[in-house]
């Protein structure tokens, strides 16, 4: 089954190599204008792939990149960056609004369930000020990170190079580069470590 895109903006960019496509299926939509496209050579998607692009966006992909069942929603003017030979292991849920970026770097395992979300989807208003209080950030995730089964990175998230991060733990800020982090809300458990994907 092949990669659907339904184009209905304009000046949209889509890098796409055609030598790839009998790997890619699943749908994109590009629901609005000025965005750009880019997915890698030797990437591949499920069926049940699922993107939602608004308008001026950039959605950049590295090379072999494994975005399985992916689903995906980036609201305009936002970007999402993956790093090459990041792997999806399932169902992941990217939601990128209010113009902030979520980055993931390379070398990146990401278990099924995985939420990652720049925003709170509604607004916390302070009764005496009127002022906003939960504004949106943005995600990053480095180089050579494991992110296990339905952990959830909220709005702010940091996850340094060579971090794991546990089953169902919920982040709310930085996790340092080789610690491990568990829980609700997430804590280090453990630091000076690194991982590998094979058993040794």
């Amino acid at each position: 089954m092949p990669l659907d895109i339904f184009d209905k903006g304009k000046n949209n960019v889509i890098d796409i190599d055609a030598r790839d496509q009998q790997n890619h299926a699943g749908r994109v939509y590009i629901n609005g204008s000025n965005n750009y496209i880019r997915i890698g050579r030797g990437c591949v998607s499920d069926k049940d792939m699922y993107i939602v692009i608004e308008s001026n966006c950039r959605f950049d992909v590295g090379e072999d990149v494994r975005l399985s069942m992916a689903n995906i929603h980036i609201g305009s003017s936002s970007v999402l960056r993956i790093g090459d030979r990041t792997g999806f292991t399932g169902l992941v849920h990217l939601n990128l609004v209010e113009a902030k970026a979520i980055e993931i770097g390379t070398d990146c395992s990401i278990a099924a369930g995985v939420w990652m979300t720049t925003s709170d989807f509604h607004s916390i208003i302070d009764r005496e000020t009127g002022a906003r209080l939960n504004a949106a950030k943005p995600v990053r995730v480095g180089n050579h990170v494991w992110i296990a089964n339905q952990a959830s990175l909220l709005k702010g998230s940091v996850i340094g190079d060579n971090a794991i991060i546990g089953a169902h733990a919920v982040v709310t800020g930085t996790v340092p580069a080789h610690c491990v982090a568990a829980g609700n809300p997430a804590r280090i458990v453990r630091d000076n470590v690194t991982w590998r994907a094979d058993l040794i």
